[in-house]
């Protein structure tokens, strides 16, 4: 394997142990999460939804956006704003632990992503004891 295909692998693998470990947005933008279309009229919000279910990076949108309808629209429709509110509330909640039980270290992709670059890396660093360098081959 040449150096500049070893360098590429080991800086996507590096890559990926930093977007797994480290990226909170990245998480949320793959999380799948329910929001009643209510919800979404109610805020006025411009989110994909897709056969109800948006993601969670959404899902904090239109919670956001609802807080600011509710600022702007008479207090006459607390009774609608509060159910809304709830709702949306318990679905991010729910997604959230859908989430952390997926990418908690103790969870499937925790377990399987940071083991597979972790080989892949160590299988390209670690020499074994009867690998030959180039070196050792053009001497030879």
């Amino acid at each position: 394997m040449n150096g500049k295909l070893k360098t590429a692998i080991i800086a996507v693998c590096i890559f990926g142990l930093a977007v797994i470990l480290g990226c909170a947005s990245f998480m949320d933008a793959i999380t799948p999460c329910y929001i009643p279309p209510k919800a979404a009229e109610y805020a006025d919000a411009n989110v994909p939804i897709m056969l109800p279910y948006t993601t969670v990076f959404d899902a904090r949108i239109v919670d956001k956006k609802m807080d600011y309808m509710h600022f702007i629209n008479s207090m006459t429709e607390d009774a609608k704003y509060e159910y809304l509110k709830g709702m949306t509330a318990f679905h991010i909640q729910a997604s959230e632990e859908f989430q952390q039980a997926v990418f908690s270290p103790e969870g499937p992709l925790g377990l399987l992503l940071p083991t597979l670059f972790g080989g892949t890396l160590g299988a390209l660093l670690i020499k074994r004891p009867g690998d030959k360098s180039k070196k050792e081959l053009e001497t030879n």
